[in-house]
């Protein structure tokens, strides 16, 4: 296989998965209040661009002005590569942004970047000025002049505070990318010793295991938490108590996480219902209370063992594919009981549904019925049924287990 160039965009979509960078960086832009982009040493962007004004959205709706603003993206991560630290500069177009390089295994690899506002109110000749100076050339000259005039004002102290947080946005950044060479490094070892000692089956067998685990160790603790620490401060010093409440659910659900990832791989249903329920929280915040739901764990379940993070899934996805869509308000129920021998657990929800001739699951899903057959072969199984406007249903079935471990 041809090697990529390194840092180029195919190769950070081959090292990490950009849809988790995707979900960093939106959610600190969110917390800043400003713009933010993950993008090559080049200046090309990686991510999709982060709550950025209509000034930069404008400005880059043109051929010659993103090739301006790539050019820009690419010093400033130059420039914060030489200093090494963060470099907080003016851009072409007269706006403060921050740049800080991500450094992977010892090469630049990208730039994250921030920012779009302003210092101070500008009066309208000002602006002119500045048009005048760095896109006179630009078409669309006097609709940018009207969009910069309402771009954010930003004391500078709150930019220097997010100078401290894009440090740990870069940081987990590093970590996550490191992390997956190194699992892919090991995974081809683990591969050719296999091959060595273990038949087709049993290869297929312990490839399924390392995948399990390489997508369970993803999470990195320590950036979570100092995130989480800084969430809370500016929750505080904002007096956002929604905010505080929304960062204690979030460190629940994440102590669950990182406690049982590297400890058990089956574990009581308990846990993973009250893992569920504050994901659920988590949601119904994020969606501003457009679903409720509710959790039913009939008698002799709570015990049983199942595997790690089974349920989550199914949740998430009944949230982005039948409660986001619609436009009425949705309920969401997860109940767990035992039938004929066996433990069931469903998820349903109200919303939109969808046609189950034209259903094909995805990742989730597909990782969910990935991990009841390496678990239970035939005896465990996933099913699910719907209609487009009248909801969904998923159904998964398992063995009754109580108090041991995977083995085989």
């Amino acid at each position: 296989m041809e090697e990529l160039e390194y840092g180029s965009l195919e190769w950070w979509h081959q090292t990490v998965n950009i849809g988790v960078l995707q979900e960093i960086l939106d959610r600190f832009a969110q917390i800043l209040n400003c713009g933010a982009v993950l993008t090559t040493a080049l200046g090309v962007p990686i991510t999709t661009p982060s709550n950025f004004t209509r000034f930069c959205r404008l400005m880059r709706s043109t051929e010659e002005g993103r090739r301006l603003c790539w050019e820009s993206d690419a010093a400033g991560g130059r420039a914060g590569l030489e200093q090494g630290k963060v470099r907080i500069y003016r851009c072409h177009a007269g706006l403060i942004d921050m740049a800080l390089p991500v450094v992977i295994e010892g090469r630049l690899a990208g730039v994250v970047l921030c920012g779009q506002v302003k210092l101070r109110h500008y009066t309208r000749q000002e602006v002119e000025e500045l048009a005048g100076v760095g896109w006179q050339n630009l078409s669309n000259r006097d609709e940018l002049v009207d969009l910069f005039m309402e771009a954010p004002v930003v004391p500078r102290e709150v930019i220097d505070q997010g100078g401290e947080l894009i440090k740990l946005v870069s940081s987990h950044v590093v970590e996550l990318c490191e992390r997956r060479l190194a699992e892919k490094k090991l995974l081809v070892k683990d591969l050719v010793l296999m091959r060595e000692k273990c038949d087709k089956q049993s290869l297929e067998r312990n490839l399924k295991i390392s995948q399990i685990k390489a997508l369970r160790h993803q999470l990195n603790p320590h950036f979570m938490f100092n995130t989480l620490n800084a969430i809370v401060r500016l929750a505080m010093f904002e007096d956002a108590p929604e905010t505080e409440s929304l960062a204690y659910r979030f460190s629940q659900y994440l102590r669950y996480v990182l406690r049982r990832q590297s400890r058990e791989e089956l574990v009581p249903l308990a846990g993973e219902v009250e893992c569920v329920e504050h994901f659920l929280s988590i949601n119904k915040i994020r969606f501003s209370d457009r679903f409720d739901f509710d959790l039913h764990v009939g008698p002799g379940t709570r015990d049983v063992r199942v595997p790690f993070m089974i349920l989550q899934p199914l949740v998430e996805n009944a949230i982005v594919h039948g409660v986001e869509p619609s436009t009425d308000r949705c309920h969401l129920s997860v109940e767990a009981s035992i039938e004929e021998g066996s433990l069931v657990v469903t998820v349903s929800d109200d919303g939109v549904g969808f046609d189950c001739s034209n259903f094909s699951p995805g990742v989730g899903v597909s990782n969910v019925m990935e991990r009841l057959d390496l678990h239970y072969g035939k005896d465990g199984c996933l099913r699910w049924s719907s209609c487009p406007g009248d909801g969904s249903r998923f159904e998964v079935t398992m063995p009754l287990r109580r108090g041991e471990e995977m083995t085989g």
